[in-house]
């Protein structure tokens, strides 16, 4: 298992972003940092858990810049989340029979090739170089995996397992604070639980007070939110110290019309994604490894297989349906199921192939040698294939271009007033308020103006730099903006290309547009 860390954790360290980066859907990045440093709140779901324990991490590993220390912190949960891989997949191959899958060496070989399978996947990959959630939300998954195979072995060998089920709720309900999505995978296994326990203990056990006490302690993370709203944060969506702004910001209202708003002609081409994606980090091979891990797993705990597979059916109809350009990302989930399945069907591949030496004369002597070299063959083969192929989009450890950007535009613009648009937005927000707060750059996003939370907070935040009154529509809101502080101070804009921008005359000074009379 240290091992397994180790590697991964150089690894990724490896190719890791260096500072704030908009590659591999790192957009977010700047919010999350500046929310982190600022306690603020980011936008919904606000993910309390994360900006948490990214500031603890950021406080404790005092390396370089904040934003290294958020791609840091990707970096080290991306990396213990590998070993616990190795864990869920070394208890679900020892429930096979051990006619089945060998001894004990030939179900650890198993479970290391389906923690390198997952942990050299492009998708799981990317997400641990860049300051996101997903990498902590696999983390949370995989322990609730752990913690989910331990339960089932505990009950059914008599016992109650409640120290567990305990935690494992207690763990839920904190992970939901980082992202919603791990309740969408740990549903079907929940279910999986309530139904051994019931098998066990009928309603005595399910009806357990303690286990949802300690989910609802889990979810309390989330009174972070209007605690740190009411000191007026510089990052501060939706102002959730109200109820209403709450609900918004914990309800995803902003993002709701996305969930399964994709159009029906684009459905066909994202399932093709879904199963480009399995393919190209699995390989075909590794594939119908997985798939035949599945199958077998049916004669043996077919709880398992409703369990896994509605989960993995869940999340990606989600993924699929979900309008957005990286909602793909949720896919991360899906692949660790996966690899569980590819651990099985490893185990069962490198046994076939051992009694398939044996009837042989000229292998007979070597069946465990043979046995061996499959499992290394394929544990090599998929990692590296799904590396080999994707190593450009891997390693962004000399990507610099939006960080310099930002920094190159909040120096021109220091002491004045900078509009930038999103997904760019926050990147600048960090490079001003948390990189570089001695330059005194006012950042605004204009499209974000249309939300009244915003505007309270740039008054909060930068005072009578502000209008006094707060204009209906959003255009009047962004000229008041500029004719607030136009003849005070420079006024910078990092595009002219929008019709909002028609009522100003724009010059271009470098990457920027300066605001003129």
């Amino acid at each position: 298992m240290a091992a397994l860390f180790a590697i991964s954790f150089a690894l990724y360290a490896g190719t890791m972003s260096r500072g704030i980066t908009w590659l591999n859907t790192g957009q977010d990045g700047g919010d999350f940092v500046s929310a982190s440093r600022s306690f603020g709140v980011p936008h919904p779901t606000g993910y309390p858990t994360y900006v948490l324990l990214l500031r603890v991490f950021g406080d404790v590993v005092a390396v370089g810049s904040h934003a290294f220390r958020a791609n840091l912190f990707s970096v080290f949960t991306g990396a213990f989340t590998v070993p616990l891989i190795y864990v869920a997949a070394s208890r679900l191959i020892r429930t096979v029979s051990a006619h089945e899958v060998g001894g004990v060496g030939s179900v650890r070989a198993s479970a290391v090739v389906a923690a390198l399978a997952f942990g050299a996947s492009r998708l799981f990959w990317t997400q641990n170089t860049i300051t996101e959630v997903y990498s902590l939300n696999a983390l949370f998954g995989a322990v609730l995996l752990v913690l989910t195979l331990g339960v089932i072995q505990e009950v059914r060998s008599g016992g109650t397992a409640i120290r567990n089920r305990v935690l494992l709720a207690l763990l839920l309900g904190i992970g939901l604070g980082n992202h919603t999505t791990l309740g969408l995978a740990a549903t079907p296994f929940g279910i999986w639980v309530l139904w051994a326990v019931w098998q066990r203990e009928r309603w005595r056990g399910v009806l357990d007070w303690r286990p949802a006490v300690a989910l609802v302690v889990g979810l309390s993370i989330y009174v972070y939110a209007p605690i740190a709203a009411s000191a007026s944060p510089i990052v501060n969506w939706g102002s959730p110290n109200s109820l209403e702004g709450f609900r918004w910001m914990a309800s995803a209202t902003l993002y709701q019309p996305y969930a399964f708003g994709i159009e029906s002609e684009f459905i066909s081409n994202r399932i093709s994604k879904t199963a480009e994606l399995l393919f190209t980090q699995y390989t075909i091979v590794g594939t119908v490894i997985g798939i035949a891990g599945l199958t077998t797993m049916w004669a043996y705990s077919r709880e398992f297989v409703y369990a896994s597979v509605s989960s993995v059916v869940a999340v990606a109809l989600y993924s699929v349906a979900y309008s957005t350009a990286d909602s793909f990302i949720y896919l991360i989930l899906v692949f660790m199921v996966f690899s569980l399945w590819l651990g099985v069907g490893i185990a069962l591949l490198g046994i076939q192939i051992r009694r398939l030496a044996a009837r042989t004369a000229r292998f007979s002597r070597y069946q465990m040698p043979v046995h061996i070299a499959v499992l290394v063959a394929v544990s090599l083969m998929i990692p590296i294939w799904s590396v080999a192929t994707g190593w450009d989009e891997i390693n962004i450890s000399n990507q610099r271009e939006p960080a310099e950007f930002a920094e190159r535009s909040i120096a021109v613009a220091t002491g004045g007033v900078l509009l930038v648009e999103e997904p760019e937005l926050f990147a600048f927000v960090y490079q001003a308020q948390v990189a570089d707060p001695g330059l005194d750059v006012m950042v605004v996003g204009p499209r974000m103006l249309q939300f009244d939370w915003y505007w309270e907070s740039l008054v909060k935040y930068y005072g009578d730099r502000m209008p006094a009154e707060k204009p209906v529509e959003f255009v009047d809101r962004v000229g008041a903006v500029v004719a607030q502080n136009l003849g005070l101070v420079p006024i910078y804009a990092v595009t002219d290309d929008h019709y909002y921008y028609d009522q100003f005359n724009m010059v271009p000074v470098g990457d920027l547009f300066m605001i003129e009379f």
